[in-house]
């Protein structure tokens, strides 16, 4: 049952079509109190509350009411919660000059447009784990008591120099035992001069934004397509570009004469994200040879390039090609933990000085100890022995909610059958709204991502994107009983054709 303001901000919500769905909250309450509906000095609900009164998630509420606050529309007010404002901003210069009063905690901070464009666009869930939670490893797995020994014996002959501020990019013994990884299991042409260590996949981004482009550059990246990218490319300025994507990947559009070519083209070719798709290899040497021509550098992100589960490995885009202006990121959140905060990239050898230097002097790399242990795991095989455990784990769990969903709903339902990473796409009818419909599950204990809103321009297709990596098999027909009994009801609802 909503209550009066709710059932109000819910049918002028439904009444708005396109844009991020943050965007259209803002919009609709910015109008209400502008207009009176909500008059000035009313309490909003908290954001919690508010978010299941419109099924959305709590970050869109979170967005609209940062915005708002961030224009003095609204102030929160410590232990009371969030007021509409007494004055409203454009009534302000009408009122005469307050007295002076006594200083009190700020209550209304101002950020910059790029810091409320971020808040606004963030994908970032409040809940990172649990049944259906896209991208997330099965961390129980780790195995802590190797790691402990290797860690334990490395403590004992620690030297000074990895208790300080890493200047190198990186622990070497790291940057080697990479390197040595890479060649073998990736097909990476790299040497351990061109590992540069990362604190994660995004500093990794944000790093080559500020190196390679200026405000006002171009990028390509893929629609769909993973926000995170898109968020640290936007905030440091960057003009995006979405490209669509299919079955053979990023599909290259024409070359304009009347434009610059983008500073860099983003993919992830080894297993789309979200979509699945695996780029083609006539499509890897058109990019590669369009890059070449235009000067264009090609981030290539492998995220989860050791989980395919049938057929040969698909190699590292960067190898395809010597000398190739080929960016390699990858990571060890998918591998080993999301907490472990260790990325890398390996960049080619004219920039990989420079690249070290800079990352020194803006992130103050760390981790020492961390990174040596890292670094004997992989020289001692257990890292690899681990992929290999966690690959036939993922994939025992990938075919159990395959065979889930075609037992229930049919095998159509499922988006793209890549048989790789760490999740799958279930699709839904254009009649569903996955975004509040993903809010709706949440509100059921189970986490799931919209696909829609991986689209920048308007949503292609409507899903779910269900992590099974951290569902045993056995959990599998429980953790999926919410969503099909859900689903059931929104189809008996407005009964469509799939």
């Amino acid at each position: 049952m909503r209550s009066l303001l709710g059932d109000l901000l819910f049918q002028r919500l439904n009444q708005l079509s396109g844009g991020p769905l943050a965007k259209r909250l803002y919009d609709v309450l910015q109008g209400a109190i502008q207009e009176g509906a909500i008059a000035t000095g009313v309490r909003l609900p908290a954001s919690r509350d508010l978010a299941r009164e419109l099924s959305v998630s709590r970050n869109t509420v979170l967005a609209a009411y940062e915005k708002l606050q961030s224009e003095g529309y609204l102030e929160t007010r410590t232990g009371s919660g969030t007021f509409v404002t007494l004055v409203l901003p454009e009534e302000s210069s009408e009122v005469a000059p307050a007295p002076a009063i006594k200083p009190r905690a700020m209550s209304n901070i101002r950020l910059s447009r790029r810091g409320t464009r971020l808040l606004s666009q963030s994908g970032a869930g409040a809940f990172q784990w649990g049944a259906f939670m896209p991208g997330v490893p099965d961390v129980s797995y780790m195995p802590h008591d190797i790691w402990r020994k290797i860690q334990l014996r490395i403590s004992r002959r620690l030297p000074v120099e990895s208790l300080s501020y890493a200047n190198h990019g990186g622990c070497v013994e790291l940057q080697q035992a990479l390197a040595e990884y890479l060649r073998v299991i990736r097909s990476v042409n790299c040497t351990a001069e061109q590992v540069l260590v990362t604190a994660g996949t995004h500093q990794s981004l944000d790093l080559l934004a500020k190196m390679l482009c200026d405000p006002g550059d171009s990028a390509l990246v893929e629609e769909p397509g993973y926000w995170g990218i898109r968020n640290v490319l936007a905030v440091n300025g960057i003009e995006l570009i979405p490209t669509e994507v299919d079955e053979q990947g990023l599909v290259l559009p024409p070359e304009q004469s009347d434009r610059p070519a983008p500073r860099l083209i983003c993919v992830t070719p080894s297993h789309q994200y979200p979509l699945g798709a695996v780029m083609s290899l006539q499509r890897r040497h058109e990019l590669l040879n369009r890059a070449k021509s235009t000067g264009s550098w090609v981030v290539e992100d492998d995220y989860d390039g050791e989980f395919r589960f049938a057929g040969s490995p698909i190699p590292a885009l960067q190898g395809l090609s010597p000398d190739a202006p080929v960016i390699y990121l990858g990571t060890f959140s998918k591998t080993l933990y999301p907490g472990i905060r260790l990325s890398y990239m390996v960049v080619p050898k004219p920039l990989a000085a420079r690249m070290k230097m800079a990352h020194s002097e803006l992130y103050r790399g760390g981790y020492g100890l961390v990174q040596l242990t890292l670094a004997e795991f992989i020289r001692e095989g257990h890292y690899a022995a681990h992929v290999r455990r966690m690959r036939q784990i993922y994939s025992r769990r990938r075919a159990a909610l395959v065979a889930l969903i075609s037992e229930t709903l049919g095998a159509s339902w499922v988006v793209h059958h890549s048989n790789a990473g760490l999740h799958l796409i279930l699709g839904l009818p254009e009649s569903i709204d996955d975004v509040a419909f993903s809010a709706e599950l949440e509100q059921n204990g189970v986490l799931t991502r919209p696909l829609s809103s991986y689209y920048q321009r308007g949503t292609l297709r409507r899903g779910l994107l269900l992590g099974y990596a951290c569902v045993d098999e056995a959990q599998m027909a429980t953790a999926f009983a919410p969503i099909l009994q859900r689903l059931q009801h929104h189809l008996k609802t407005t009964p469509v054709a799939q």
